[in-house]
């Protein structure tokens, strides 16, 4: 077997053995728990994730076989050997394992995953000093972080000061150069954004900086407390803030290097402080090396360079502004602009080609003007974002806060015959979802009990079982949402082949949202995804772009992979004039494809008046623009008692239309043949 001699620079293969450290964990994704399956989404049988508890190195997503290989290495072993051993036991050519594997062991190497068995790095991270032990002129108060090339200390100076103490380790030389510039950047910056410089050195051959110890809250805290609040002005503030800071540090002449929420403080005076140095550089002065950071937060130039396989791009302030403002839509939203992808290739492909999703495409209330400025500071091109950090700061202070209006009187109509156990015109399942929908838009107890008790009212089958279980979940009932997905697999069992495709739909409904929650749903996957197999392309039959929806649903609730010939559906549904804003919406998130979005915004809207407005709410959350709630809301007529289910549902909606949705149940009704 012919083996290179270097793996991107590592030590001879032919000479090292390499071993994987008893820290390092091969888990299996389907032995992960439901919150960590949801954030990974749907992969491939057999796929492990390996990561590192305290190296930069992010948790990678590795096929069976490679897994396989790299448990190979718990003893040290040479990289020949170990593939010859899985060669003999797979009964596969080492040549061909090598040519496959290569990139991967790579990676895994450079991210000192796989490390040269006499080397430090393969023992376990472990705090190197303890409290109260001298080292420098300081006392070691507690260990803050510990990561594969530093450690950071709070410590005590002999005048009794606390401060931050980042040292680093003694087996990463590299690291007396890097705490020697950082401390440099820190001394000239002052304190004004940064904490203040109190002394750098070496003691016992291990470089160190010392810092002021910053008190404060994370700025990802204050973000989610601002947001539990609802508190917009609150958020606006606190993106100010941190569009300030980093204005200064660049009108100081430097880059940050490595936004994310964790190095940015917010002070007791709300003033934001930048922590973490160790990847800053002088404007103008970046060399492609430098570059780093979470792939969350790189701007295209970066992300395209790393698909290629290129060395990155100098940071430049256009690439932090870009940065700053992902920052800025996770602190104002609580999510990313793009969809969060496991797979790296993956979620750098959507920076490179996706715009952000307007707020309302992930549920969170519009902000036009907001995202207005984040959108331009995202932009793909560079040389469209804000001429500087201080434009952007100087857009964003120039924002008005939303107004809302007040859809009570409508509320106070449409919620009437929820309260009143009297005969109505409204079925028990559609009080039930009605109740459902107003308790969730008002965080009312007593209509989530309402719903409670109209859906024990209704007839069975899967519709009732889909908003029991939805129910259950908004009561935080595990118990009964696991007894609701049971009833429901039962009764859809025997449902009608007219209704398959709106019951797919229903499931996926039922699991967009599941995971991290105590509720065994595989039964569930499993029914869905026998569903989707079965959905027959091209068959012209009323509902058969509810079966589309259903897959993309499915997909974008992460419980499976989107189909493979799921393009040449929708392409096919496209060609026949089929489609509805609905379908096109869903495509154009799940695919990213502007044609979608352009279809969604010509697609003929059903012909009843509470329809067309369902339909404008979902336009709204596909563009952000308020135009299509007025359109909505200016369909709405006060109901009276015992009015049209879409009426009082309508009011409902708006009172949240970011949120608003039109349930599997009820689509036939309103989409009827156009589906």
């Amino acid at each position: 077997m012919n083996a290179p001699s270097q793996l991107s620079g590592a030590a001879d293969v032919t000479e090292t053995l390499f071993l994987l450290p008893r820290d390092v964990k091969c888990l299996k994704v389907a032995e992960l728990t439901a919150r960590l399956r949801d954030r990974i989404g749907p992969v491939a049988p057999g796929q492990t994730v390996i990561t590192r508890p305290g190296f930069r190195l992010i948790p990678r997503l590795v096929p069976e076989p490679l897994a396989a290989l790299v448990e190979e290495f718990r003893q040290p072993s040479l990289i020949t050997d170990a593939i010859l051993r899985f060669g003999r036991e797979h009964g596969e050519d080492p040549a061909v394992i090598l040519e496959q594997a290569f990139d991967a062991l790579a990676t895994l190497i450079q991210g000192r995953i796989l490390v040269p068995a006499e080397s430090a790095a393969a023992d376990s991270i472990a705090p190197s000093l303890g409290a109260g032990q001298a080292f420098a002129c300081y006392e070691i108060d507690f260990l803050v972080r510990a990561q594969d090339d530093s450690e950071i200390y709070k410590a005590r100076d002999a005048a009794g000061e606390a401060v931050a103490l980042k040292i680093g380790r003694a087996d990463r030389p590299e690291m007396r150069a890097v705490l020697q510039y950082e401390a440099r950047v820190l001394e000239s910056l002052g304190g004004e954004v940064s904490p203040r410089f109190h002394g750098c050195g070496m003691d016992g051959g291990r470089p160190y900086v010392a810092m002021e110890y910053c008190e404060g809250t994370s700025i990802a805290t204050a973000a989610q407390q601002a947001r539990a609040a609802g508190d917009r002005d609150a958020l606006h503030h606190l993106v100010g803030s941190l569009f300030v800071a980093y204005a200064r540090l660049h009108g100081a002449g430097v880059l940050h290097g490595d936004v994310h929420t964790g190095n940015c403080m917010v002070r007791e005076d709300k003033s934001i402080v930048i922590l973490d140095f160790g990847a800053a550089i002088r404007i103008g002065e970046g060399a492609a090396a430098s570059r780093g950071g979470i792939p969350h937060f790189h701007d295209p130039d970066m992300a395209g360079a790393m698909l290629r396989g290129r060395m990155p791009p100098p940071a430049t302030p256009a690439s932090e502004q870009y940065a700053l403002c992902v920052l800025a839509y996770l602190l104002l939203t609580g999510l990313h602009p793009m969809q969060s992808i496991a797979v790296q290739d993956e979620l750098l492909r959507q920076i490179v080609r996706r715009p952000p999703l307007p707020f309302a495409a992930r549920g969170v209330a519009a902000w036009p003007k907001a995202e207005a400025v984040l959108a331009r500071g995202l932009a793909k091109r560079s040389e469209r974002r804000f001429a500087s950090v201080a434009a952007l700061a100087a857009a964003w202070r120039a924002i008005s806060l939303p107004k809302a209006a007040d859809p009570r009187p409508a509320l106070d109509a449409a919620l009437a015959p929820l309260r009143d156990t009297a005969a109505s015109a409204l079925p028990p399942l559609d009080r039930a979802w009605l109740a459902l929908r107003a308790a969730l838009a008002l965080g009312d107890g007593e209509l989530l009990a309402a719903a409670e008790m109209w859906i024990g009212k209704a007839e069975g089958g899967w519709a009732a079982q889909a908003v029991a279980a939805q129910i259950a979940r908004a009561q935080s009932d595990h118990r009964a949402e696991q007894r609701a997905i049971a009833a429901f697999i039962a009764a859809a069992g025997a449902v009608r082949a007219g209704e398959r495709r709106p019951a797919t739909l229903a499931a996926a409904e039922v699991l967009d949202g599941i995971g991290g929650r105590p509720v065994d749903a595989s039964a569930l996957v499993t029914w869905a995804t026998v569903q989707v197999a079965r959905n027959e392309v091209g068959v012209a039959d009323a509902n058969a772009t509810i079966g589309l929806r259903a897959a993309l649903a499915l997909g974008r609730a992460r419980a499976l992979p989107y189909p493979e010939d799921l393009g040449r559906r929708l392409g096919r549904a496209a060609a026949d004039g089929r489609g509805d804003p609905w379908l096109w919406a869903d495509a154009h998130f799940a695919l990213g494809t502007a044609r979608f979005r352009r279809l969604a915004l010509a697609a003929p809207r059903p012909e009843t008046r509470t329809g067309a407005a369902f339909a404008a709410l979902r336009l709204h959350q596909l563009t952000g623009s308020p135009r299509w709630i007025a359109a909505a809301r200016g369909a709405l007529l006060a109901p009276a008692e015992g009015a049209d289910l879409f009426d009082a549902l309508l009011a409902v909606e708006l009172k949240a239309p970011e949120r608003a949705v039109l349930p599997a149940f009820l689509l036939p009704r309103v989409l009827g043949g156009s589906a």
